[in-house]
């Protein structure tokens, strides 16, 4: 038998005890197969309830909206009148004076107004441009709708005008639209709901790895720390080396569940058939087997990199007290690359790869989008290992100083 057989055998037992130890706390329970088979399918149900009712909500909602300058161009508020009514139909016009009208507008008696000039009435006749100016509340949601219905409707009204002006001439209503340009999505591409699970997904996936495995990390060193009982673990027949790899294996264990569930979770919505989930086919979203696996790829060497960084965390504390305190620290670390990705596109610069968790994200939106770059994918995943060998090299030698694991 060689030598390695008794320590890797050490390891191994430290491992499982740990292992067993971690999912007998019901914290545990809660925070890594509870909550991710809970959390993600919740959050999806409660979108696409917001999503159904603002639609609906849009559809229904009458807003009023003021009109500078009605009495002084009849003709002009009747022919824009008309134009809403089947352009906008819940739009309700309101004469409002220009001295009012801000004030109307902040206390939300109008959401938007309209500024005619006085001559309105005689341009239109004229056949002349007639400014119009739209006050809009650009901080306030309703308001923003509202003024691009309004606009939407002097766009129609100006389309119809110029129409009957050119039947007037003899000429067609062609003859001033050159192009008519219309958007089409592709058969095999993605949608609006497409692009905001992409967004989405990466941060609620490494959130749910690293959320997951916090107190499990917190507990192994800094817990035991306050419970007196790591001293009686040094002493034992396995080296410094033995039991820190043994508890390293048991948090990345805890990461890697973490992180399957969260994926198990996330694919709950999509092959679930439940009517709240409908939504995501509606939109075009789809998550086939190959964006899961590329996803379940790069979350392992994120599991490791996180088991590394919370367990170093764990022995630098002197309490779980203390390694809470610190986790202030480490979160924004974490959540900050996640949130980047927000905004970084699935064509990235392959050096984003190499960006600890940042690299990953992009690769889970490449996924979902099904626009997969190998060399991206590759960069990222050893990106991810040489990060995680770091943080793991780190932990070790924490492992090794006196003056670290005796402190209390």
């Amino acid at each position: 038998m060689n030598a390695g057989s008794p320590r890797r055998s050490r390891r191994n037992i430290i491992a499982r005890k740990e292992f067993r130890e971690i999912f007998r706390d019901r914290r545990t329970l809660v925070s890594v197969i509870i909550g991710p088979l809970l959390i993600t399918p919740s959050l999806l149900a409660v979108i696409g309830i917001a999503i159904g009712g603002q639609v609906q909500k849009a559809r229904t909602q009458t807003y009023p909206v003021g009109l500078i300058g009605a009495e002084t161009a009849p003709q002009t508020r009747r022919v824009l009148e008309q134009t809403l009514h089947k352009v906008a139909p819940n739009l309700r016009l309101k004469p409002v004076s220009r001295a009012e009208a801000e004030t109307a507008i902040k206390k939300r008696r109008v959401q938007a107004v309209a500024a005619l000039p006085p001559d309105a009435d005689k341009r239109l006749a004229a056949q002349q441009v007639i400014p119009v100016q739209i006050l809009v509340d650009a901080g306030e949601e309703k308001s923003q709708q509202a003024s691009g219905r309004l606009q939407a409707g002097f766009e129609a009204l100006g389309d119809k005008l110029v129409a009957q002006r050119l039947q007037a001439r003899g000429l067609s209503p062609d003859f001033a639209t050159p192009f008519r340009v219309e958007e089409k999505p592709i058969a095999s591409g993605g949608s609006i709901a497409t692009l905001v699970l992409s967004q989405m997904l990466p941060y609620i996936l490494i959130l749910g790895a690293f959320g997951g495995a916090i107190y499990a990390a917190f507990d192994q060193v800094a817990g035991e720390k306050e419970r007196g009982t790591l001293e009686t673990l040094l002493v034992s027949p396995a080296s410094r080396r033995d039991i820190v790899l043994g508890k390293f294996t048991a948090v990345v264990g805890v990461c890697i569940v973490s992180s399957v569930l969260s994926l198990v979770g996330f694919m709950i919505p999509f092959y679930s058939g439940l009517k709240a989930f409908a939504w995501l086919a509606k939109g075009g979203v789809h998550l086939s087997p190959a964006a899961l696996g590329v996803a379940l790829l790069v979350l392992l060497p994120l599991s490791v990199l996180f088991a590394g960084a919370l367990l170093a965390l764990s022995t630098f504390a002197r309490n779980q007290k203390e390694a809470q305190t610190y986790l202030g620290s480490l979160f924004p670390l974490v959540l900050l690359p996640a949130m980047l990705s927000m905004f970084i596109g699935t064509d990235a610069g392959r050096h984003i790869a190499l960006v600890p968790i940042l690299g990953a994200s992009v690769i889970i939106k490449q996924a979902l989008s099904g626009s997969y770059d190998p060399v991206f994918i590759v960069l990222a995943f050893a990106g991810s290992v040489f990060w995680a060998g770091l943080a793991l090299a780190f932990a070790t030698r924490l492992f090794q100083k006196e003056s670290v694991l005796i402190k209390a």
